[in-house]
């Protein structure tokens, strides 16, 4: 994936404009954690955190969010200039599996302004007995949500839980006159690549994806699941699919004209009128994450 499509999906989703990311840094994936094992505590039983982690408010301006600095190292984490609720959001996967399901509008409770506006510079690194796992791409994604979380336990002393509330919804279902989606050409990830240069992988979902001008999104190989989880951010609230289809398709979302939608009524008519899909007002219980306690980081 190019360092410029990453960018401008890192940027979208901090904003909250867009969908999950995938951070690719030395050529892995992160995605939501695998259930096999409990993620938590290392094999001896101790809990999982890093070794040392220093965290700063950035006040002089220095770096910039974007994947260039949010990335993963073979011995740790750094960050540069992000605000902490981009840490939040990885730290906290829904049980469904959505890497940063909970950035959706309304799927995050008690959040204070400052973890939005604030910026803070990390420099984690892990303890030498945890780095051979750290180097497996199927131990980082249960590893990297769960030291994440460790560590705005320790210096920001969060405190949350999980509970459904009753939400609105949209739920995406066929329209009036039938679907009108084209089958993907290929859902191997190597033959995407090879004919879509620079696309990314859409973790916890599954298929490709590539952003362009605008914030406009072509979607390679994916089911109606992952249409829904890119829309979700994008109409302001939880897209349940309710279409019944169970293809994997090719879908090119179009940017909203400048200036001209601000409230994301673009999505409606792009859906109905491109792919004859339709968004329904509804109401469903949805897994929300409510934080119950942070502070700002203690001093290092």
């Amino acid at each position: 994936m190019s360092a410029s499509a990453i960018r401008s999906l890192f940027f979208a989703v901090a904003m909250g404009i867009a969908v999950t990311p995938s951070l690719s840094v030395h050529a892995q994936t992160l995605a939501a954690p695998v259930e096999s094992q409990n993620p938590a505590v290392r094999e001896n039983g101790t809990p999982l955190t890093f070794a040392v982690a220093s965290v700063r408010r950035n006040i002089t301006g220095t770096g910039s969010c974007d994947p260039e600095h949010f990335m993963i190292l073979p011995d740790g984490f750094h960050m540069a200039n992000c605000p902490l609720l981009a840490v939040l959001f990885f730290a906290e996967v829904p049980s469904d599996g959505t890497t940063l399901g909970f950035s959706t509008s309304g799927r995050t409770v008690g959040a204070p302004e400052w973890m939005s506006s604030e910026k803070y510079d990390i420099e984690a690194r892990l303890e030498e007995a945890d780095r051979a796992a750290w180097q497996n791409p199927t131990a980082q994604k249960k590893m990297f949500p769960t030291l994440l979380h460790a560590l705005l336990e320790e210096r920001c002393k969060l405190a949350v839980h999980r509970e459904l509330r009753e939400r609105p919804v949209y739920d995406l279902v066929i329209a009036k006159n039938g679907p009108k989606l084209s089958s993907a050409e290929s859902t191997l990830p190597a033959d995407i690549l090879a004919k879509h240069p620079g696309v990314g992988v859409v973790p916890g979902s599954g298929g490709m994806f590539a952003v362009g001008a605008g914030g406009s999104m072509a979607l390679y190989g994916v089911s109606m699941r992952t249409l829904s989880t890119v829309l979700s951010n994008r109409a302001g609230r939880l897209v349940v699919d309710k279409t019944g289809l169970t293809g994997l398709y090719d879908i090119h979302l179009d940017a909203p004209e400048p200036h001209t939608d601000e409230t994301g009524s673009y999505i409606f008519t792009m859906l109905q009128e491109k792919f004859g899909l339709k968004l329904v007002s509804a109401k469903e219980q949805v897994e929300t994450l409510v934080i119950d306690h942070i502070e700002r980081p203690s001093e290092n």
